[in-house]
């Protein structure tokens, strides 16, 4: 494609996202959404139903896997008593693997092809750091500039976008889902689901999803997430309107809900105490351990 229209159709691209968004915001401003359960499996969760959980995000995780099947796992940790762990494989998280990946915080991770993995956090004295592997965790080199959404590990109100710095969305962040530079989804302890398209400048109410633990988006609307659900400590949930409505799939054993990644063909999942990993290639209606 001529590079003109190669322009034009990703300006074309992202003015549907922003009349998506601001649709959203229009919707979320006259009657706030709850659980949405497209139709009648079974009745949707009411808001007076979400209970805000006991979160530490230390215990929480972040998650990344590519379509070749490398992945990268790590408790987030922090910046003081309890450092972050990492786990890397190749198997779509088969036969995970701890990395040393020499940051204190893991606040975001990203896994390419080939076994390219890039991590961001913070060192032992809080410091913003990225670090980047080209052999799955093997070696690590410290790289120039942070180029990853990440959460504060010091205030888990706060999102620092690679391009804004600095910004709220205006509750503790649960999870955090980049979707390219501008835009990012960030679900809230009280169920809400965020959005921004500008770096984090301004951050609109999009939906919400009771009880929710973690999400990731594919793309600008679509994503999955694991919330608790009718007995179900991980139930997986997915959305096609930017977290406007979840509709619930199928149930995850384990508790607490970790994480959860895709790539184009698989949905990835970590629960439980010692973490367990768990894959999809139906977009979350049947998981099985890989």
């Amino acid at each position: 494609m001529p590079k003109p229209l190669t322009v034009a159709a990703l300006a074309a691209f992202v003015a549907v996202d922003v009349l998506l968004v601001a649709g959203v915001y229009r919707h979320v401003n006259q009657d706030p959404p709850s659980t949405g359960v497209e139709p009648a499996q079974t009745e949707p969760t009411r808001s007076s139903d979400q209970v805000a959980f006991d979160f530490d995000p230390t215990d929480a995780g972040v998650l990344d896997v590519a379509n070749d099947g490398t992945f990268v796992f790590a408790v987030r940790g922090d910046c003081e008593d309890k450092g972050s762990k990492l786990w890397v494989s190749d198997d779509y998280g088969a036969s995970p693997e701890v990395s040393k990946v020499g940051l204190t915080s893991v606040q975001a991770v990203r896994a390419s092809t080939d076994g390219k993995l890039t991590v961001a956090g913070s060192d032992k004295d809080c410091n913003p750091l990225q670090r980047s592997s080209d052999d799955g965790g093997e070696n690590w080199f410290t790289d120039p500039q942070i180029t990853l959404w990440t959460i504060d590990p010091e205030d888990p109100k706060t999102i620092v976008s690679p391009s804004e710095g600095d910004s709220e969305p205006g509750c503790t962040v649960s999870s955090l889902s980049q979707v390219d530079d501008d835009f990012a989804r960030v679900t809230c302890i009280d169920g809400l689901v965020k959005g921004t398209g500008n770096g984090g400048k301004e951050w609109l109410d999009l939906g919400r999803l009771d009880n929710v633990r973690t999400a990731t988006f594919r793309t600008y609307d679509s994503g999955f997430a694991l919330a608790r659900y009718q007995g179900c400590a991980a139930h997986v949930f997915i959305t096609k309107d930017s977290g406007r409505s979840w509709t619930p799939t199928s149930c995850i054993v384990g508790d607490p809900s970790r994480a959860i990644a895709s790539s184009d063909t698989t949905l990835v999942a970590v629960v439980g105490e010692k973490p367990q990993v768990f894959t999809s290639i139906d977009d979350g209606a049947d998981f099985s351990q890989p």
